[in-house]
Formats: structure tokens, C-alpha cells, sequence
């Protein structure tokens, strides 16, 4: 067990063993290696360009990946970061911003359990990622974690926006999703097989008729603000839920998904 840095070059010497001598983020299997069962991964501020990576912790387990500083560190892609593999088994990762990619986890038939925390994802992309969406749940029988992150989904295309071949079993707690997608006929959020439970989460969309009735199952939410997500069938179902507009704060220009004072939706969001 260890603490390693990494930047997006190599910094002084280059051995990963502080902030000022980080590997260079080619060198991710090096400091995986380094780190070991139940180690830390700081990833020093600046923009990572993933293209199509693997996060798997080097065949350690309990491995956390994380932004030494809050959404300092920045991964881009136009592809896929897929997290965990038959070797490994508990991976978290925390603070990254990020866009235009799908958080894909546990892409093989294994019991690696993945934690996103406090993540902030903007997606503009509509299909480079094979209509996976900003998030891809595959093979899964694992129980996944989402908490305390935020998703700006903006599709013109027919992708799944927020999606998984096999979400059952995980959970969503305190999140925001707002999807613009005007231009996505069905699919927007689903889980088939089945649904994740869903915590003190607000989702929004910018268009009623956008997102298919089946896409989100209401009866697995609890405490959560659910609006426009379809005009017919998710304005009932759980417990203690919202089906009023959230209010964003200026979410349609710079993804900034805190709520007024005056959102109706603050006790879903905010509560425990």
C-alpha cells in the first residue's frame, strides 16, 4: 500500500513518489504497480487525454484513484475509460471532471464493485461511443456506486444517454442529471434488467417527450426531484419524490447543477 502521483507529464523525477516528482500519466501501469493493494493515486491538475484506457488497478485490490484536488484533474476522450478487470476488486474513484467518454465499469464477468464520488461530467457527444452513454454498466452483477456527482447530458443523436446492460443490484445516491436532449426519441436513461436504487437524486430534462416511459423506473426512487423525464409515466411512483422543475442554476450554459434557494427540489437533493 502507497501513495503515488501522477500528472500529465512527467514531473522532476518522475518516479511518482510526491507531487513534484509525479509519473507522467503514460506511466498509469507503473504507478498502479507502486501503489498496490488498498493504495492511492493523486492525478495532479491539468487535462488528461484518456483516448480508449483501462483503470485497473494493476491486479491490486482496493485501489482509489483520485483529483488531489477537487475536479483539478481533467480526463477527455472520445471513447471509453473502463474501470476494473478479472483481477482486481474494489476501485473507487473521486473528484475528476471529465467529457465526452462513457465511465464504463466492470466490462467483464467478474465482482469488481466501482465507486464514482463527487464526479462532474459534461457529454456533448452523441454517438462516437457507440450509444453506451456517459455511463455503461456491462455484464455486470456487481453493486455499483454513484454518489455526490453530476451529469450534463446534451445528445443530438439516438444514443442511450445514462445507461446499463446490467445496473441491478448498484446504487445512485445524491446525484443531478440534466439531459438536453431534444433530439433523442427513446433511451434517454436505462437500466435494463434490473433498475439501480436510486437515492436523494434530481433528474431533469429539457423536453417531456424526449425520454422513453420505460427509461426510468420511479417505484426505485426514494427522495428524489424527477421532472419532464415523461410527461405521462414518471409523475408518480417511490417514495417521497419531487415532479417539479429543480431550478439549475444556469445549467444550459456552464453545466452548474446547484438548485435555488428557491427549488422545490432541495430536500430531494440535499436530504439523507
Amino acid at each position: 500500500m502507497a501513495t503515488v502521483y501522477i500528472a500529465p507529464t512527467a514531473q522532476g523525477s518522475a518516479d511518482g513518489t510526491s507531487a513534484a516528482n509525479a509519473y507522467p500519466y503514460s506511466q498509469l501501469g507503473s504507478a498502479e504497480s507502486d501503489a498496490g493493494t488498498g493504495g492511492l493515486i493523486y492525478f495532479l491538475d491539468g487535462t488528461y487525454s484518456i483516448s480508449t484506457a483501462t483503470w485497473d488497478a494493476g491486479g491490486a485490490s482496493d485501489m482509489t484513484y483520485k483529483s488531489l484536488n477537487d475536479h483539478g484533474a481533467y480526463l477527455t476522450s472520445t471513447t471509453y475509460l473502463k474501470i476494473g478487470s478479472a483481477t482486481t476488486n474494489t476501485i473507487k474513484v473521486e473528484g475528476f471532471s471529465s467529457t465526452n467518454f462513457t465511465w464504463m465499469v466492470d466490462h467483464s464477468t467478474n465482482s469488481t464493485v466501482t465507486t464514482l464520488n463527487n464526479i462532474k461530467h459534461i457529454d456533448t457527444s452523441s454517438s462516437t461511443k457507440g450509444g453506451l452513454g456517459a455511463f455503461y454498466a456491462y455484464k455486470s452483477t456487481s453493486a455499483h456506486q454513484i454518489t455526490n456527482s453530476s451529469f450534463v447530458l446534451d445528445y443530438s443523436g439516438s444514443a442511450t444517454i445514462f445507461g446499463s446492460a446490467n445496473f441491478g443490484g448498484s446504487t445512485m445516491q445524491s446525484c443531478s442529471l440534466f439531459i438536453k436532449c431534444s433530439g433523442v426519441s427513446s433511451n434517454g436513461i436505462t437500466s435494463s434488467s434490473v433498475p439501480a436504487t436510486i437515492k436523494n437524486t434530481v433528474f431533469k430534462s429539457d423536453t417531456a417527450s424526449s425520454i422513453a416511459a420505460s427509461a426510468i423506473n420511479t417505484s426505485n426512487c426514494t427522495n428524489c426531484c424527477i421532472f419532464q423525464m415523461n410527461s405521462t409515466s414518471h409523475t408518480s411512483g417511490g417514495t417521497n419524490n419531487v415532479f417539479q422543475d429543480p431550478q439549475f442554476v444556469d445549467a444550459t450554459t456552464s453545466g452548474d447543477l446547484r438548485l435555488r434557494p428557491s427549488s422545490p427540489c432541495i430536500g430531494a437533493g440535499t436530504a439523507s
